[in-house]
């Protein structure tokens, strides 16, 4: 390889494994909110430094959808949870 070419190999090896690492934490969260609606157990999702419990009813493509105490029906976007804890 050339002087050139190894800053370009490492940036695209650094792309590479940045996106692998925010896939593997989207199926995270994914796996926790399919868990929270298989086992009817309360999840708590943290959007934009707010901490929302629900007990999840419904995934979509970009949504997901639940209930708790105040609201019989709470919708969030997927691309806005910054992360996840089940109880």
């Amino acid at each position: 390889m050339t002087r050139r070419l190894i800053p370009f190999t490492l940036a695209s090896a650094f792309i590479a494994t940045q996106a692998n690492a925010q896939n593997t934490s989207g199926d995270m969260i994914m796996a926790l909110l399919r868990s929270s609606m298989e086992t009817k157990k309360g999840v708590t999702l943290h959007v934009k430094g707010q901490a929302i419990s629900i007990v999840v009813t419904a995934i979509g493509d970009h949504f997901v959808e639940g209930r708790n105490q105040q609201y019989s029906k709470f919708v969030v976007r997927l691309a806005s949870i910054d992360a996840a804890a089940i109880a």
